[in-house]
């Protein structure tokens, strides 16, 4: 199953059957960022890491194309990374469509190493790489959506 549908079922199953919660101000989620990933139905779109001790922070912000049984179309993570151990953990996931904020929910309570061609370990990647991103950064979450919706429009024509 490719990244982009993994992402979209995840999606589903998380927020589902849970009420809306208020977005907070969270420091972090929405600022420049740039593209770690994209495939024909998603974008992936990563915060600049932020150290906090031993621990790696970063937002992941990823973008699809249709949106999934829950009416999102996009989805930001928060993750907690521990490059060393080569782990990870969901801090929290909010859910959007547009730029409606529809909910947030709590994430994982431990770290672990995240499964191959997941959005976890393309996240702990780019988080952790040492050398410079090869993507041009864009400002925010809006301008991110809008570059995933040319690439989106660009692969159907």
């Amino acid at each position: 199953m490719n990244t982009a549908l993994k992402i979209a079922f995840a999606g589903a199953f998380l927020f589902a059957a849970t009420p809306a919660a208020a977005q907070d101000a969270t420091p972090g989620l929405d600022g420049p960022m740039r593209q770690v990933f994209a495939a024909p139905a998603a974008a992936g779109y990563m915060t600049a890491p932020v150290q906090d001790g031993a621990l790696t922070r970063v937002w992941t912000w990823l973008f699809l194309k249709d949106a999934i049984p829950a009416g999102a179309d996009t989805l930001a993570l928060e993750w907690e990374i521990d490059c060393a151990a080569r782990t990870s953990r969901t801090v929290r996931t909010a859910l959007y469509a547009g730029d409606r904020h529809i909910k947030t929910d709590g994430g994982q309570a431990e770290r672990s190493a995240p499964a191959a061609g997941s959005p976890a370990v393309i996240t702990l990647e780019a988080a952790c790489a040492t050398g410079r991103a090869r993507t041009t950064p864009v400002a925010n979450a809006a301008a991110a959506r809008e570059a995933a919706n040319l690439l989106f429009a660009a692969r159907a024509g």
